[in-house]
């Protein structure tokens, strides 16, 4: 590949992967107006960085997971959100290497405890760290069974959210990457 090529190749990776992580950053910022959103923002932005990783690889996606993690932080009036987009947000480019794990309940429990660590060290930063006694005082009303059933509704979020992927990361290859085969090359 001439000099030219490759300066191309590398102005395309920089511009789609900008473009990427300012809908991210669109994305996450929008859904601090909706107090749902708080969970299906972070995981919205999360799944534009299928397209970086499929066509760039996981070094651009993950420079592009921590630019929207960093302006996230910055910017978000719904801090939950952001943090939430920080210890998850980097699960599309580390679901392919847990679908590599042989043995289906091997790699259950090992998603299951990417999610559980993920989520708990979040929380844990949230509730201890940065002491949101908004946070901690909602925790300790819902009392110990909401409490477990609200963690509980997480994972599953979580597992639904894995199994999105598959069709989305389709539905890219299948229709949206076509119209971008002149740009992507």
């Amino acid at each position: 590949m001439n000099r030219r090529q490759e300066s191309r190749k590398q102005s395309v990776r920089i511009a789609v992967s900008g473009i990427a992580a300012a809908l991210s950053v669109l994305l996450m910022l929008g859904g601090g107006l909706i107090p749902i959103a708080t969970y299906a923002a972070p995981m919205a932005a999360a799944l534009l960085l299928l397209p970086i990783v499929f066509e760039f690889g996981r070094a651009t996606a993950l420079t592009c997971y921590a630019a929207v993690s960093l302006v996230t932080l910055m910017l978000a009036a719904d801090k939950e959100a952001a943090l939430f987009y920080l210890f998850i947000g980097y699960y599309p480019i580390l679901k392919w290497d847990l679908d590599r794990i042989h043995g289906k309940p091997v790699r259950v429990l090992a998603k299951f405890l990417v999610f559980n660590l993920s989520l708990g060290l979040m929380y844990a930063l949230l509730c201890f760290v940065l002491h949101l006694e908004a946070l901690t005082a909602e925790f300790a009303a819902m009392g110990p069974w909401l409490l477990a059933a609200f963690w509980a509704g997480l994972i599953v979020c979580m597992f639904l959210y894995d199994r999105l992927l598959l069709p989305m990361s389709l539905l890219y290859w299948n229709r949206v990457r076509p119209r971008l085969k002149f740009l992507i090359g």
